[in-house]
């Protein structure tokens, strides 16, 4: 298998052996728009991205679809008829030949047959849980190289309507750094409600601020494409 570049690394090489591809111009900010939503499609800067792997994926059919109440129906009905215990932090895994135990940080023990181990990747980089035995080395390995994403949400409440009715809005700039997008909830749900969607080295940039300097953030990128908005009602910003 060849070495493997990055996606920004190849378009550099490409541009660099074909200079007649080179754009100017709005031309240029506008491809640097469609990799900022490769960015927030990964969740990380085009320098990360694999060109091996980039569409190593299968799409599942069908269009897209939005819920507009959240996941909480889905979680709630899923949810019927399980002993689910909250605020129950695991510390330690031990696997028996019989029987699996399964201890929280406030001492209590769960014993099973199985135990099937779903927490995020983060969770497990961070080494909060023991496993005995260990995981195996090609296991571990992979929690050390996979690496997490950032994206967040900006959701911005308005009083009114005052921008297309289009399903996103999106910011040009000359570096992907600078360009961003509003998904248009309004479309789907009948609420003045923008999001924006700040990903990778912006994401974490943005992260540093305070929930209100990150909801300003966002508010002055719209304004670069629409000057007259009115300013939100009121803002929720994720931090995942």
């Amino acid at each position: 298998m060849k070495e493997d570049i990055s996606i920004a690394k190849a378009i550099a090489i490409v541009l660099e052996r074909n200079p007649h591809l080179r754009q100017e111009g709005i031309a240029h900010d506008v491809l640097q728009w469609y990799l900022c939503r490769m960015e927030g499609w990964f969740a990380t800067d085009a320098d990360a991205i694999s060109l091996q792997c980039w569409d190593q994926e299968v799409l599942l059919p069908g269009g897209h679809g939005l819920m507009v109440r959240g996941y909480r129906p889905v979680i709630n009905t899923l949810a019927k008829g399980l002993d689910i215990r909250l605020g129950h932090r695991v510390v330690e895994i031990v696997r028996h030949w019989n029987r699996v135990e399964v201890t929280v940080s406030n001492g209590k023990t769960f014993v099973a047959d199985a135990a099937v181990i779903t927490v995020p990747l983060g969770v497990l980089k961070s080494n909060t849980i023991k496993f005995e035995p260990r995981l195996p080395e090609w296991k571990e390995e992979a929690i050390r190289e996979l690496s997490v994403g950032v994206e967040n949400k900006i959701v911005l409440h308005f009083s009114e309507v005052f921008w297309p009715n289009v399903e996103f809005l999106g910011v040009v700039s000359s570096t992907t750094y600078g360009c961003s997008y509003f998904l248009n909830l309004h479309k789907a749900t009948g609420h003045a409600v923008l999001v924006y969607m700040p990903a990778g080295r912006l994401a974490c940039d943005i992260e540093k601020m305070s929930d209100e300097a990150a909801a300003q953030f966002a508010f002055s990128q719209l304004k670069k494409i629409l000057p007259n908005a009115a300013e939100p009602l009121n803002y929720l910003v994720s931090h995942w």
